[in-house]
């Protein structure tokens, strides 16, 4: 998605508001990830309850963005989106192969690994901007 329509996407979200975020991934060999699934933006990391009595430092890479502190930051001229697991058992994730045509998981993993497929649930993460394809109604 256009860094422009995120920002003004996140213009009118309130902070700590679940919203659903659909977002693709290139998990190399020609295999695409198309997730979809509930985020919850703008929490502040330092005040989540896994970090009840430990000491929290600023960010690891990159800076927040003047004005969406908490909601996306800048790295290398890249923008990205933070979120905050809503811990949903509830993302589905679909897989393309080189052609565009819809794979299974086991189909995926024979083609780029085991490795490449599997997915936690970090608590906050990440996510390119350009990786994704929509958020939010």
């Amino acid at each position: 998605m256009e860094n422009d329509k995120v920002f003004e996407i996140l213009r009118k979200v309130k902070r700590g508001r679940y919203i659903s975020l659909k977002k693709t991934k290139d998990l190399g060999k020609g295999v695409t990830k198309v997730s979809e699934m509930i985020v919850r933006l703008g929490v502040d990391y330092s005040n989540m309850k896994i970090n009840e009595g430990r000491q929290t430092g600023s960010l690891p890479w990159g800076h927040w963005v003047p004005g969406y502190e908490g909601f996306a930051l800048e790295h290398k001229g890249v923008y990205y989106l933070r979120v905050t697991s809503s811990y949903s058992k509830h993302v589905r994730s679909t897989y393309f192969d080189a052609s565009g045509e819809e794979i299974t998981l086991s189909q995926a993993a024979a083609i780029v690994g085991e490795k490449k497929v599997s997915s936690s649930n970090p608590d906050v993460y990440n996510i390119r901007f350009s990786s994704i394809i929509s958020i939010g109604g």
